[in-house]
């Protein structure tokens, strides 16, 4: 299945929306613009997460893990489906950056190898490379953007070589609606053989995500934004075809099995990423989450979010703002700044009448806010549970904020 936008997708009707916002707490309280930060969850997935704390209250940590085995491993399976993959081709992280980094160093890598990535780069992820260079003697190679500000495929074709030990690339950036082509780096790097890792942290949950159409072998991802599960928690793909090269940095005695005195062997799936102890509620919670997004449908999401999206952008133009995204595709994370008024102005303004957004930095994205020379932006995150009044709610604040400054 592709990853492409799908024309055949309409968005969800109000009455859906409406009643969306019913099963989720927060939306009777707060117009959330901040869903690339942390999404309001849903009422199912805050009743499994603390039904699972008070059984570990009542009956013990051990006692209620065991009680919930069977939903823990549907977990895995719920993800699998998500996002085409094999139940054991998932591991259990605690977040984003978690998952991203069991994967990246456990790739192998040898001094003078290269690494590719691109101008969307998130921050976390950056700090990796550069602690590699010191590390393991690899260089860093920033794949330029094309004429659309996504990466350049074509010259990521070019760079590619046998001194390339992994392409890393993010999917969304946490800066902007910008959603690099996935897929054709991807077919870039099966017929290189070069492993590829894809943060997918900003798209899973808001994106229509098949990792074999994508064909990336590693995918990190959280739980607290688009799919909006609890915080602390997260996933990480490991394609099978690639597992068996993959040393955890920092196994254990759940990830391996110590076989004798002086020997550990390393689990034959994805799971040898996994540490024994984790926050089984959060886990269970991003478990209903997922069933929470397929019950939608990823594709109908997907063409919500676009929508509401692309009208707030049309919106804030005419609002006088710059509107800072890129790309051929956007997604629903919408970034500007207007030339009156600071981006943290007009956020703390606009969370003074109730409405959540937040602001980029530049060490979320610096490869990009160099290249672009980017004032901070004012970031704002649509999902599926924004309505139509609350675009405009935003849009008459913002308004009046920017006539009074």
């Amino acid at each position: 299945m592709s990853t492409e936008p799908s024309a055949a997708a309409t968005p969800l009707s109000d009455d859906e929306i409406a009643a969306l916002r019913a099963a989720t707490p927060g939306t009777a309280t707060v117009v959330h613009l901040n869903h690339a930060g942390a999404s309001l969850p849903s009422r199912r997935t805050l009743d499994v997460q603390l039904g699972h704390l008070g059984r570990e209250a009542e009956i013990g940590g051990y006692e209620a893990a065991a009680e919930s085995e069977e939903a823990d491993a549907r977990v895995y399976r719920s993800i699998a489906e998500l996002i085409g993959a094999q139940p054991s081709e998932i591991a259990r992280l605690e977040h984003a950056t978690a998952a991203w980094n069991a994967a990246f160093w456990s790739v192998p890598m040898a001094e003078g190898q290269r690494i590719l990535t691109a101008n969307a780069a998130y921050g976390a992820n950056a700090i990796g490379f550069l602690r590699a260079v010191e590390r393991r003697g690899i260089r860093i190679d920033v794949v330029p953007d094309d004429e659309h500000g996504q990466v350049d495929v074509a010259e990521l074709e070019r760079r590619i070589g046998d001194d390339v030990c992994l392409v890393a690339i993010t999917h969304a950036p946490t800066n902007g609606g910008l959603v690099n082509p996935a897929e054709r780096v991807g077919a870039v790097t099966r017929a290189a053989g070069v492993p590829y890792l894809l943060d997918a942290c900003q798209s899973v949950g808001q994106r229509v995500i098949d990792v074999e159409a994508i064909g990336c072998d590693l995918l990190s991802s959280t739980g607290r934004k688009y799919l909006r599960g609890p915080r602390g928690s997260g996933f990480l793909y490991a394609s099978e075809r690639i597992i068996a090269r993959l040393t955890p940095d920092h196994p254990d005695h759940h990830g391996a099995d110590w076989t004798a005195l002086d020997r550990y062997e390393l689990r034959p799936d994805a799971r040898r990423f996994e540490h024994w102890e984790y926050n089984h509620a959060a886990w269970l919670g991003l478990g209903a989450a997922v069933e929470v997004a397929r019950v939608i449908g990823m594709d109908r999401i997907e063409a919500t979010i676009r929508d509401r999206a692309d009208r707030l952008r049309t919106s804030l133009v005419e609002c006088g703002f710059v509107v800072h995204d890129e790309g051929t595709d956007r997604c629903g994370i919408v970034t500007v700044s207007h030339p009156a008024v600071a981006s943290e102005v007009l956020r703390d303004r606009l969370r003074h009448d109730g409405i959540n957004t937040s602001c980029t930095s530049i060490d979320s994205t610096r490869f990009d806010v160099e290249r672009r020379d980017l004032p901070v932006l004012l970031r704002l995150s649509v999902h599926c549970t924004t309505t139509d009044d609350e675009l405009a709610r935003v849009t008459s604040s913002v308004r009046h904020d920017v006539t009074r400054s």
